[in-house]
């Protein structure tokens, strides 16, 4: 367990570690880049991402809670060194993210990416409230119908480019593992797109080393009327280093045919050193489509720290099996992707 939570105490400021010395010229050229904003990593004391569990008196209350911390911190060191779109819902604080990057695949060739989100606290109206502003597939982030690896856009199977949205958000203080947010903004541009989305998220641990989790989404978009995403996580702890993960979500709106839907298996393995690997194995579709299996496939995901704790470097590799229509052909789809992702703010949850 303690390689785990150090994937996530590595990225403390207060963390002793001796700055790299620059071996060339880019790394005295990162070093000599001015920011506007000092960046920050995850608190010192990394439970405080998993502390909304209340304990009652008895002894088995008290079991209960700290086995769900224990789980809860493991699954967040991963997510957390990986940056992406799962620790940002579920241990929101004043934080963001700068991702620039590129995919390649045989099938659509180069798709250049700069992705960023910022949620910010409204403190003067209430902790509850925060605002937000990110360019990214608006589709995904209003439908909860999305990857856990958001720094490149999905290869295959997007419903729409990246865009500028902009919203206010509410989170319910959780109890019992489980907590309530609710969203309304706008894609930016003309004409304006409005959103509402609500999700309730709960989490519970069972058999010592297994989390579940469950995210239901109700949520309206202009182009799709009223819609809703069901999402099941299923997690086990193998080892001090790995964690496997199984997702299966799915999404209908009033102007869907059929359900939307995507099932991954993923492996994490910590390396150490600032370093991890994600294996993944997926497989998506859409019910009363002409193809019911738009996509399968594999692909992993390497990630690291570079100069500095909140600078990431990113590639990615996969080979994917796609379809969208009768008339074409199932062929093998080689992909790579590589980016460059800088983490700004404080990810901390009181």
């Amino acid at each position: 367990m303690n390689a785990i939570v150090g994937v996530v105490a590595a990225q403390s400021p207060r963390q002793e570690t001796p700055p790299l010395e620059p071996t060339n010229s880019t790394s005295k050229w990162v070093d000599l880049v001015p920011l506007p904003i000092e960046p920050k990593g995850l608190p010192p004391d990394a439970t405080e991402l998993c502390e909304d569990k209340p304990g009652g008196l008895a002894w088995i209350d008290r079991m209960q809670a700290g086995l769900y911390r224990t789980l809860c911190l493991s699954t967040a060191g991963f997510d957390g060194f990986f940056g992406n779109a799962r620790f940002d819902d579920e241990y929101q604080a004043t934080h963001g993210s700068l991702s620039v990057g590129t995919l390649w695949d045989e099938r659509d060739h180069w798709d250049p990416s700069v992705r960023f989100r910022a949620h910010v606290r409204l403190p003067q109206l209430s902790q509850r409230f925060s605002a937000f502003v990110g360019r990214l597939d608006p589709d995904e982030y209003v439908t909860e119908l999305r990857d856990d690896f958001d720094t490149l856009p999905r290869q295959f199977a997007r419903e729409d480019d990246d865009a500028v949205l902009f919203g206010l958000g509410y989170r319910q203080p959780g109890r019992g593992g489980g907590h309530f947010d609710a969203g309304i903004g706008a894609k930016l541009g003309w004409p304006v797109e409005p959103y509402v989305k609500g999700t309730y998220r709960l989490a519970q641990p069972f058999l010592e080393r297994n989390l579940i989790r469950l995210h239901e989404t109700i949520f309206w978009k202009e182009d799709e009327g009223l819609g809703a995403t069901t999402r099941f996580d299923l997690e086990r702890l193998l080892a001090d280093d790995f964690l496997v993960r199984w997702t299966g979500s799915g999404t209908f709106t009033q102007e869907t045919a059929g359900v939307r839907w995507f099932s991954n298996l993923t492996l994490y393995q910590n390396l150490g050193n600032g370093r991890a690997f994600a294996y993944q194995a997926g497989l998506s579709g859409a019910t009363d489509a002409d193809v019911e299996f738009d996509d399968y496939g594999l692909r992993a995901i390497y990630r690291r720290r570079i100069h500095r704790e909140w600078l990431f470097f990113e590639l990615r590799t996969s080979v994917t099996w796609p379809r969208e229509s009768l008339l074409e052909r199932r062929e093998l789809n080689w992909g790579a992707g590589v980016a460059l992702e800088m983490l700004f703010g404080e990810r901390s949850s009181k």
